[in-house]
Formats: structure tokens, C-alpha cells, sequence
């Protein structure tokens, strides 16, 4: 028997015609490592908190959930709370207390454990984790990845049977993501903890997998092995599947369909494969032509900022500029400050010293200019996509900033509104609650509101975070059609594999100061981490990739 069996699994949320998980059919052996994966909207999230019951969404269920030869519904409520965890896509929806140490406690504290097993359970996870330094910090001065890392510490606190987690590498830089998936794997072969992950990148994530499991419009269309999956993919050779695929796998099948045979899952394979079977297939070597520099619209000068006066200075007298035309990557750590510098280029926040100054309105200060001018001048995407919502709908929202754009009456700032929305293919969401949309769904909706206010720079946080594949292919073209009409873009981001695909400068924050500003073949050619795949294949070769 199954460790976790779902029978013809059915939900549909309140008022809903079409079900978010639909006749879902699924065994899981104890200790496997599953991952789950799946367009934006698929409803993936939707089954993980199906099998969470504290937080099982509302609304009409079918079908069967058992685990451990039992229904959920038969479980003990305490009992099953700490043997089924559950880490959320948006990681601030699942902070509830003030500090770090104080969010590890809580769920101890509700479980009634000792003060000194609770201080004996903390030791170990905060030093398996690295969390010593943030103890003591404030929860919502933390980064995203942090407050990531943080959630899942404390969900293993409560030694959970069951691990399930949404998109837990999101938010986290190229090195955070791949010490949290070690972590993860090592919980998962040493105390043999049952792990579910959803997970749009899975570069990964593909070589730890027992089992890949697919979903499409609530339905279970995959499950199987992790070359299975792969061959699957490239056998029906369909945009959607074949996206997913790691860069590198994907790479080595197009260079040679011999390769779908094994198909490698790894650089270490590519590399074997490369060496000895497909030498003939190695990549060109190409190079971006570096370009003239262009007058600078922004220029961040000596910039020193701290969220308070205990913690250390994030920025440390940062000297950075924003080129007109420029699509420049920021690349950096969890915390090394990268929205931070984003928001006071935005001019959201003050900086203690130093200035940000406008060549354009005569290196007059960010913060003189008038709210509606800098509006018009500056367009801001926030890593939390739910700070841009305030209607109960989604066209709600988009009206409003078509309306605040200069769109005129309410029926031109609609027409604005449906046509953004039907760009971004999002019009099927238009009269959906934004809190019912998917954290990609949130993400692209978000970008809509900021793209129709038509700013001449465009900062974005994290664009491509919660993003599917092909979504993110979209995005990408869309970006790279407004930064052909003029619109400057400089983004915060972890995705290496974007910004190599789009960005013509890339510049790396360390603390507190920017120590690489180069364009993208360069930046990426020196690096371990902050590379692609296909980078790091040659690198012991000395080609570039494109």
C-alpha cells in the first residue's frame, strides 16, 4: 500500500465552473522524492494544500485523500499537523510572528514541546540552515529567500513524516537554491522524510527525483521516472513540455536525437556525452558585440543604507548608473540588498547618505519629482505581487492603472485594460479575485498594472519568479518588444537562464557595493554559480555560449 494515495481527486473552489484538480490519481511510497510540475495555473498549489488539511482550501472535494491507510479526515487533527508540513509559495503568508527565533518557536511553542527540546531542536536547524545571524532580526526586513529558508526550518522543526513544498527555490539565489535542495535531499535519504515539491525550475531537481509527476488544467497527465519524463517531453514535442526541460538536456536532444537513449540530466552527463559520443555536436562558440555606452537616466551615488540602527549597512556607499536603453540583470545574495537598491531608484525609500539623481530633470533629486511625474518616468514591480492589488478583480485593478495612466474615461481605460490583459494572456483571469490566482498568475497580473502606467524605465523585482516556462518565454518576448520601443529596463533576479536569453549588461551586488558591471557573455563566463549550465559545460573549454 501507498505511503499517500489520492482516488479520483476532485476540487472545485467556490462558484467555480471548471475544477482546479480534476479526477487526480497519485501513490506515494514513503521516502520518495516527488517533484511536481506544471504550467502556472495548473493547479499544482491547489493539490499541495488539498493534502494539507489545516489549510485546505474551500470549496466542493471528490474523490479520496488516504495516508497511511487512513482517510485524512480520520487522522487526529494534532497528530496529522505535525506529521504532514507544508511550505507556502508566498512565504509571507506563512511569517506570523516578529523575529526569526520567535517563528521558529511558534509552531514548537503550540505543540506544548520543553524549553529545552525546543532550544536542543533550534541549535541544530538554525546551524543546519545557517540561520545563527538572523535570530535576532525583524521577519519583515528579511529577504524573500530568507524568509524562505526560515519557513522551511521551521516546518522540519515539528520533525514532519511529510514534507511538502511550493516552489521553495523562487525565491533564492543560484547558490542558496542549490544548498537548500542539498539540505532537502539529505532529510529526505538520511531521516527518510517524504518530499513533495511543486517547482518550475528543475534543472535541479531532475537528477533527485524518484518520480516526476505533470499536471495540466488540473489533471495529472504525467507520472513516471525522471528520463521518462524526459523522453516524454521530447516525443510529443510540445512547446509547453519541451520548455521544462533542463537547458542542457534540451540542448543535447537537439544536437542529436541519439540522446534520447539516456538523455543527460546533468553537466557532469553532458559532458560525458559530449566527450564520447557527440563530439560533432559540440555548441558554437558566440559572443555578443559589447555596445557603446548610452547617457545614464539614473545615477546612484555613495548610496549608504540600513533598516535600523543595529543591523549592518545593506548598501555601502554604492556607485551605480541606469543607461537609457540598457536591459541590465542584478544579480546577487538573499539580503545583499538588491530590492532595496531597486526601491530607491524607484524612489520608495530615502537613502541615509548619498543621492539618486536624474540627468534628464537636470540632476534634480528623485524624491522632488511630483508623484504623477514620477509615475510616468518610473514603472516599479514589487517581489510580492500582492502589494499591487486593491480591487476585488483583476480588471478591477488593471482600469484602475489604465485610468491613473491617462487612459480617460472608464471604456477607453477597459479597452487599455483587456488589451494588456490579452497580451500577457492573462484575459481569462479578468474577473478572478487576485488572491485566488496562482503566485505566476499574481506575477503576471502585477507586471500588467505596472505595464500600463507606460514608464520610460522599468524596474522590475523577481519578474520571473512563480513563472512557468513557456510563461516565462512569454514574458521575455513582451519585455524584450517595450525594450525595443524605448523602455529602459533594470532587473533584481536569481534567473540565470533569463537573463543570459534577454539582458545586454549584468551587474553582481556584494556587500553593498557593485563588484562586476559587465555585458552578458563576460559576466557569465566568470562565474561558478551565477552561470548557465551550458556555461559551466564549456567552461573548462574556454568557448562562450550564447
Amino acid at each position: 500500500m501507498a505511503y499517500l494515495e489520492l482516488r479520483n481527486l476532485t476540487f472545485y473552489y467556490p462558484g467555480a465552473a471548471e475544477p482546479a484538480v480534476e479526477e487526480a490519481s497519485l501513490s506515494v511510497p514513503a521516502g520518495q522524492f516527488v517533484v511536481l510540475c506544471g504550467p502556472s495555473g495548473s493547479g499544482k498549489s491547489t493539490l499541495l494544500r488539498l493534502l494539507k488539511r489545516e489549510v485546505s482550501p474551500g470549496g466542493r472535494i471528490g474523490g479520496s485523500i488516504e495516508f497511511g491507510g487512513l482517510s485524512l479526515g480520520e487522522w487526529p487533527a494534532r497528530e496529522l499537523a505535525a506529521t504532514i508540513g507544508l511550505v507556502m509559495q508566498n512565504p509571507d503568508n506563512q511569517l506570523v510572528v516578529d523575529t526569526v527565533e520567535h517563528e521558529l518557536a511558534f509552531g514548537m511553542e503550540n505543540f506544548g514541546l520543553e524549553r529545552d527540546e525546543m532550544r536542543r531542536r533550534m541549535a541544530e536547524m538554525a546551524g543546519f540552515f545557517g540561520l545563527e545571524p538572523l535570530l535576532g532580526r525583524k521577519t519583515d526586513e528579511l529577504s524573500g529567500g530568507q524568509k524562505q529558508t526560515v519557513n522551511v526550518a521551521a516546518a522540519l522543526l515539528l520533525r514532519p513524516r511529510v514534507l511538502l513544498l511550493d516552489e521553495p527555490l523562487a525565491q533564492l539565489d543560484p547558490l542558496a537554491a542549490r544548498e537548500l535542495l542539498g539540505m532537502i535531499k539529505r532529510l529526505n535519504d538520511e531521516w527518510g522524510i517524504t518530499v513533495i515539491m511543486s517547482e518550475h525550475r528543475i534543472d535541479d531537481l531532475l537528477p533527485l527525483a524518484d518520480k516526476v509527476v505533470r499536471m495540466e488544467r488540473g489533471r495529472i497527465v504525467f507520472d513516471g521516472e525522471a528520463r521518462e519524463f524526459v523522453r516524454e517531453a521530447w516525443r510529443r514535442a510540445d512547446d509547453a513540455w519541451t520548455s521544462a526541460l533542463p537547458s542542457i538536456t534540451r540542448w543535447a536532444l537537439e544536437a542529436n536525437t541519439s540522446a534520447a537513449a539516456r538523455p543527460p540530466l546533468t553537466v557532469k552527463e553532458a559532458r560525458g556525452w559530449l566527450t564520447s559520443a557527440a563530439a560533432e555536436a559540440r555548441p558554437a562558440a558566440h559572443a555578443k558585440a559589447a555596445a557603446s555606452p548610452s547617457p545614464a537616466l539614473l545615477i546612484a551615488k555613495e548610496l549608504f543604507f540600513a533598516y535600523d540602527k543595529r543591523s549592518p549597512a545593506v548598501l555601502r556607499g554604492l556607485e551605480w548608473d541606469v543607461r537609457a536603453g540598457d536591459w541590465t540583470a542584478l544579480f546577487g545574495g538573499n539580503g545583499s540588498g538588491k530590492s532595496t537598491l531597486l526601491q530607491l531608484l524607484a524612489g520608495l525609500r530615502e537613502p541615509q547618505r548619498g543621492s539618486v539623481a536624474c540627468p534628464a530633470k537636470t540632476l534634480k533629486s528623485l524624491a522632488r519629482l511630483k508623484p504623477k511625474e514620477r509615475f510616468a518616468e518610473i514603472g516599479y514591480l514589487a517581489q510580492n505581487p500582492v502589494l499591487h492589488y486593491a480591487h476585488d478583480s483583476l480588471l478591477g485593478d488593471l482600469v484602475h492603472a489604465a485610468s491613473r495612466a491617462g487612459a480617460g474615461e472608464a471604456g477607453r481605460a477597459e479597452v487599455a485594460a483587456r488589451a494588456m490583459a490579452d497580451r500577457l494572456g492573462i484575459a481569462h483571469l479578468l474577473s478572478r479575485h487576485p488572491h485566488d490566482m496562482s503566485g505566476g498568475e499574481q506575477q503576471l497580473g502585477a507586471l500588467a498594472i505596472t505595464l500600463l502606467g507606460k514608464p520610460k524605465l522599468l524596474l522590475l523585482d523577481e519578474p520571473t519568479k512563480g513563472l512557468d516556462p513557456l510563461a516565462k518565454r512569454i514574458l521575455g518576448e513582451h519585455l524584450r518588444q517595450i525594450h525595443q520601443e524605448g523602455t529602459t529596463l533594470a532587473m533584481a533576479t536569481h534567473d540565470v537562464e533569463f537573463a543570459a536569453a534577454y539582458a545586454n549588461r549584468c551587474a553582481l551586488l556584494f556587500h553593498g557595493e557593485i563588484v562586476a558591471d559587465c555585458e552578458p557573455e563576460a559576466f557569465f563566463r566568470g562565474n561558478l554559480f551565477y552561470a548557465t549550465p551550458l556555461h559551466r559545460l564549456l567552461a573548462l573549454e574556454g568557448a562562450t555560449v550564447r
